[in-house]
């Protein structure tokens, strides 16, 4: 196993130690068997692998993985963001730089890890964390009915 995979591999499985998910899918054409028998001494009932992106066949999950070597388009990943998974996480290609970033910006995506040396690239995006709520954005911090008869501009 080479440096790039190891890294890959342990960072995999500190995310899904955070999150604790119950049903992961992993959408690859790489051979990801030795990281399967790592999960399964985890508490993860479904794991489901796929070698393309194809929105009939893929149940909804608690965590999402698309590789780099898959090719996703923005609709693709908007599809999976919106319907598929609330917590995704998409390892890219390096060759592609500025193109991507500037999609996974626009998708609302979040760059969790850039190394060069190994050309390891990931994003992820999380509903949960994604916006959360603000105390300003009540009744309370912008209409006060309270004033209305008081103050007229």
């Amino acid at each position: 196993m080479i440096k790039k995979d190891k890294i890959l591999q342990s960072y995999i499985c500190n995310i899904i130690d955070d999150e604790k998910p119950e049903k992961i899918t992993f959408i690859t054409s790489k051979d990801i068997s030795k990281l399967i028998k790592r999960l399964e001494k985890t508490s993860i009932s479904n794991i489901n692998v796929a070698p393309a992106i194809d929105m009939k066949s893929i149940d909804n999950s608690d965590l999402f993985f698309l590789f780099d070597d898959i090719s996703a388009s923005d609709s693709d990943l908007g599809i999976i963001k919106n319907l598929l998974s609330q917590k995704i996480v998409i390892f890219t290609d390096f060759r592609k730089d500025k193109k991507i970033d500037a999609m996974m910006l626009k998708l609302g995506f979040q760059t969790e890890l850039r190394d060069k040396n190994n050309a390891l690239k990931c994003f992820s995006y999380n509903l949960k964390t994604y916006n959360n709520k603000r105390t300003w954005n009540n009744s309370k911090g912008w209409a006060n009915p309270e004033n209305f008869d008081k103050f007229r501009w």
